[in-house]
């Protein structure tokens, strides 16, 4: 087998892909929150573009039958969308071992909302789902560095940690009840960094 740098690392013209694991190798499980779906194009043989999609979509339903005369019905639903755009800068590593460092532009964006009905009255909540999950929209920047290891040729295990500094603003929160006039909560704005390891364990290839 070859045992050149190019036989296990990307080029220029590299297209790669990867998702993160959590769980540990043990125990894994794919996870796609946070912009754990990535993308990468190097468009020189030590720099590439990337972009990170995260998607996740949460609904519960919770129905009280005790008093069949009046069935309540809970609905709750959350949702987020992340998306990283960034750039990386990789260093000579070694043969199979590729470091990199490089910043992202954050943008997220949350759902939240909360149905109660009866037989004879319905509560909406938008903007919340009353377990803490409210709407939003995040915006920011990351600084990051990482490190992946070929294990073979075009597939490769990496770990990756980083800085965000993030602005959040929610939602206003808007309550409708039957009977009962509209009560509305005014969202609010906030930012602060926030330190985080990305995925913890990645798996990648290249196409």
């Amino acid at each position: 087998e070859e045992t050149s740098t190019s036989a296990y690392k990307p080029v220029k013209g590299t297209i790669a892909t990867e998702v993160s694991l959590t769980g540990g190798l043990n125990n894994a499980d794919f996870n796609l929150n946070e912009g754990a779906l990535k993308f990468r194009y190097f468009f020189k043989d030590d720099m590439a573009l990337r972009l990170g999609l995260g998607l996740n979509s949460n609904k519960l339903e919770d129905i009280d039958d005790t008093n069949i005369l009046n069935v309540e019905t809970e609905t709750f639903k959350s949702s987020t969308t992340t998306l990283k755009l960034g750039i990386e800068k990789h260093f000579a590593g070694a043969e199979r071992l590729s470091t990199y460092a490089g910043a992202d532009l954050l943008i997220g964006f949350r759902g939240a909302s909360y149905e109660k009905t009866d037989n004879t009255t319905t509560m909406e909540i938008d903007g919340a789902d009353t377990k803490g999950n409210t709407a939003g929209s995040e915006f920011g920047l990351g600084f990051f560095t990482g490190a992946d290891y070929y294990i073979t040729k075009k597939v490769f295990l990496g770990v990756e940690a980083g800085l965000n500094f993030l602005a959040s603003s929610q939602k206003d929160i808007e309550i409708t009840e039957t009977g009962s006039p509209n009560e509305n909560i005014a969202g609010g704005k906030s930012g602060g960094f926030s330190t985080n390891v990305v995925g913890g364990v990645r798996i990648g290839f290249q196409f």
